[in-house]
């Protein structure tokens, strides 16, 4: 009788195993995909640097001077998570917008350089080894624009940023160049608004143009906007300052402000994306 069991044992357990056996059907653990990891130093205009000077000079680029110190952790994810996006990409740091402590200096002013560089610095530190990855456990595609229209690309409100200075502005084209881009403007004109609020599309005749190309052709401050025209010149009103897409750098010192913290302020803008910490493979602290 003990065999038989033995045996009904035994048959049960290859039943269920042979299949995935087989068929490599992975068995769930319940654990977390492995650490990603990134060198201390990266290759970056043929020369290496360290991998923190490489966030903290994207962070500079971002031009976050005097934001709350949340905010700038925030920023601090979201600039070294594009580093080890163009890492994993391209073996290499080229690409990345980046400022030098001495361009900052030069741009800054000597004081002002002496003020919030170190904050930059303790914002780049204090977040050390952490990137935005997706559900996959790999690199989350983060970015950030200066200000939004109201909302964000996805949809994200911002009611704040419709406070900020620089949220309207003006931007007056003569009609010889915006004839030159919508030849059939005088008898077809039409434009599509998305449900973020952005121009999607602007249709003249044969000529159709994404909202965002139409802030590219006529340097326009955001694709949100509208357009009246007049017998000399294209006017266009436009709301907040970048494309809508990433973080509002502008909305996450006003939320940084009201008391959330990095990880908050991240989970706001980037709802898909998960805060995971690398191998620390990015130098030491």
């Amino acid at each position: 009788m003990r065999s038989f069991f033995t045996f009904l044992s035994l048959f049960t357990l290859l039943f269920f195993l042979a299949p995935i056996l087989c068929l490599g059907i992975p068995i769930e653990s319940g654990e977390a995909p492995p650490p990603l990891q990134i060198p201390e130093q990266i290759l970056q205009g043929g020369e290496h640097v360290a991998t923190a000077d490489l966030i903290l000079g994207a962070l500079g680029a971002m031009d976050v001077r005097g934001y709350h110190a949340e905010a700038l952790k925030a920023a601090a994810v979201v600039a070294a998570t594009q580093v080890a996006t163009r890492y994993r990409e391209t073996g290499c740091g080229d690409g990345i917008a980046t400022v030098t402590p001495q361009q900052a200096k030069e741009a800054w002013g000597d004081y002002w350089f002496s003020q919030y560089w170190p904050q930059m610095q303790a914002a780049v530190r204090e977040t050390w080894g952490e990137i935005l990855t997706n559900a996959n456990g790999d690199v989350f595609e983060a970015s950030v624009f200066r200000l939004s229209w109201g909302k964000t690309e996805i949809g994200v409100e911002c009611p704040l940023d419709e406070t900020a200075e620089g949220y309207e502005s003006t931007v007056r084209v003569p009609l010889q160049e915006f004839v030159a881009v919508f030849p059939e403007y005088a008898s077809s004109f039409s434009v599509k608004n998305a449900q973020s609020g952005r121009v999607e599309t602007v249709t003249s005749g044969k000529t159709k143009l994404s909202g965002s190309e139409v802030m590219q052709r006529f340097s326009l401050p955001s694709p949100a906007f509208t357009v009246s025209i007049t017998s000399t010149a294209a006017t266009f009103r436009c709301r907040g300052q970048g494309n809508g897409v990433g973080m509002s750098l502008y909305g996450a010192n006003e939320r940084a402000k009201q008391g959330a913290d990095y990880r908050e302020i991240l989970k706001e803008f980037y709802p898909d994306a998960r805060l995971q910490e690398t191998n620390r493979g990015l130098g030491s602290k």
